[in-house]
């Protein structure tokens, strides 16, 4: 794949289009509200999720499983470590994220990621930006008990 033809200023374009689209992501699950926080996520049989323990999964298993596990949490942040966006074409991006979460449950116990990856492979379809393939990566949460 060339990004030879696109110009400093649109591949800066795409990058910010990418980046907004993503931002829904990160807003959506620290507000609880996961209709934003999956919006972006393509509701189609070509979207595919491999899981941090190594399973595959549809959008459906993906937002089910996903919000199951919002809804045990009354708070939930999530902090960049770093983040990169790879703009392959017009249509084409793939953002890798490092981050960390700390998620705390109703029940008053706290789940603590130091550091999980992602990688967001978007594609442009329409004019929309949706992420048509997820990998994530990260070692089980630390559990803290509540106080």
């Amino acid at each position: 794949m060339s990004t030879d033809d696109l110009s400093p200023i649109e591949r800066e374009k795409i990058e910010e289009e990418v980046r907004e689209a993503f931002s829904s992501v990160v807003g959506g699950c620290e507000l609880l509200d996961v209709d934003a926080a999956f919006e972006v996520f393509l509701d189609s049989p070509e979207f595919v999720m491999i899981g941090a323990d190594g399973t595959l999964c549809d959008y459906r298993q993906y937002v089910d499983n996903n919000v199951s596990y919002l809804r045990t949490c009354s708070s939930f942040k999530l902090t960049t470590l770093n983040e990169q966006i790879r703009v392959y074409d017009r249509r084409l991006a793939i953002l890798s994220w490092i981050y960390k979460a700390e998620a705390t449950l109703k029940t008053g116990e706290r789940d603590l990621f130091e550091s999980a990856g992602a990688t967001f492979v978007f594609a442009k379809i329409g004019e929309e930006w949706k992420v048509v393939h997820y990998h994530e990566s990260a070692l089980p949460p630390t559990r803290v008990p509540g106080g």
